[in-house]
């Protein structure tokens, strides 16, 4: 009984280290590393893309519109590229979340702290709110918006 019971754990160990080689189980690291500032990061490159190609493309369209566009002040032009570079950084975060997480509930949760920014941005480019005032209400709350997003990504990771 005990050379069968021995036995048989000697053919699990050599299942589970040919299953290790060949990459089917892979043994959990005691450190796993936190992907939010790399998300956050490459989601941003995509908002301040989308802020270029609108303001690139601006002078083309107050050319191409030009009684149409001459009624909206030039701030309201340029906060509404920012409000859609805002739109994109959310929109690519959500994305590259659910991606990475493989579940919408976890990225929703820690994409949604920064849809205020796209809420501020928005009435911005409706009311004139001074573009100062909108830099540093924004950097105020990325700061918090960031470290709820942090917060999601590493109780997601709890078992």
């Amino acid at each position: 009984m005990l050379h069968v019971q021995s036995s048989r754990l000697e053919t699990e160990n050599q299942i589970a280290l040919l299953e290790n080689w060949m990459g089917k189980r892979k043994s959990r690291s005691s450190y796993e590393y936190n992907h939010t500032s790399v998300t956050l990061l490459t989601a941003l490159f995509g908002g301040v893309c989308a802020f270029i190609a609108v303001e690139t493309t601006l002078p083309d369209l107050i050319e191409s519109w030009g009684r149409q566009m001459d009624k909206l002040p030039g701030w309201q032009l340029h906060m509404g590229s920012v409000c859609g570079g805002i739109i994109t950084f959310f929109t690519f975060l959500f994305i590259l979340e659910a991606l990475e997480t493989k579940s919408r509930i976890t990225a929703w949760r820690s994409s949604a702290p920064w849809l205020p920014l796209v809420g501020l941005t928005l009435l911005a480019t409706i009311i004139h709110i001074p573009y100062f005032v909108v830099i540093v209400a924004g950097a105020i709350y990325g700061v918090w918006a960031y470290r709820q997003t942090s917060s999601v990504r590493r109780s997601s990771h709890l078992p």
